[in-house]
């Protein structure tokens, strides 16, 4: 089934019982806009019975149907199984939404492998994408199936296939991406390997605490004591200082003395 303007086109499927089975080929249209049924009757050679088989629009306002399984009984309790790789177009005749017709496609370029009940969706640049799908090998007392996860685009306005390809994500580009990151940001910058006391001697300036000990330090005070009363006089915070959050001063680390 497919949505076609107001419309949903019906295509084929399968009945089975207990009994017995059928399979479809014929076509119905439901509209959209009186919520009824009418069966189509479309000219030319269209697909055999089958069910599983995928529709889509084309840019031109044709109906693509590809693909699809059938089986049929050869005797009694055999049946037989057919993988259908056939390709039809189904549209208006002259315009005529009440007239279709049927045409046979030879689409050039990688084909899919014969298979039915994969997934299609339309994809950019008016292209149809098929994926995945199921192939059934059936024989006489045993039924099994290969599943695919490959990926085709068919292209309506070239009638080409083409095989899709799928880049693998490197594994660990996020750990690698993340590390670099984190590495960058780490990284000192440049011009912050110089000390304090290169570019103070750069701007010709000297540390706070150094003009209070040069001004209360006589040069021939060699007595430790008499320094020491010196470095107390000069340095030692008062209660005010502590008061207003200036102590301790910048610059001034001192070194016991020896």
């Amino acid at each position: 089934m497919v949505a076609w303007k107001r419309q949903l086109i019906l295509f084929g499927g399968f009945h089975e019982s207990t009994r017995d089975y059928i399979y479809y080929n014929d076509v119905y249209a439901f509209n959209l806009d009186t919520f009824t049924w009418s069966k189509l009757s479309p000219s030319g050679t269209g697909p055999t019975p089958r069910s599983g088989c995928q529709m889509s629009v084309t840019p031109q306002g044709g109906i693509v149907v590809y693909g699809g399984y059938s089986k049929q009984r050869v005797k009694k309790d055999v049946d037989k199984g057919t993988r259908h790789s056939d390709m039809f177009l189904l549209k208006p005749e002259d315009g005529r939404e009440d007239k279709w017709v049927w045409t046979r496609m030879n689409p050039s370029g990688v084909k899919p492998t014969p298979r039915s009940g994969f997934s299609v969706a339309m994809a950019p640049n008016h292209q149809t994408l098929f994926f995945g799908g199921v192939c059934d090998e059936e024989e006489e007392e045993s039924l099994s199936g290969e599943f695919f996860n490959d990926l085709y685009f068919y292209d309506a306005t070239r009638n080409r296939w083409f095989e899709g390809q799928l880049k693998k994500l490197r594994s660990g580009w996020r750990r690698r991406t993340r590390k670099r990151t984190v590495r960058r940001l780490r990284a000192p910058r440049v011009g912050s390997t110089t000390t304090t006391a290169e570019r103070r001697a750069a701007r010709g300036t000297e540390s706070p605490c150094q003009g209070r000990l040069a001004s209360a330090v006589p040069t021939s005070a060699q007595d430790p004591a008499v320094l020491s009363e010196a470095l107390g006089a000069s340095v030692r915070p008062d209660a005010q200082e502590r008061a207003e959050g200036g102590w301790p001063r910048p610059g001034c680390e001192l070194s016991p003395m020896v």
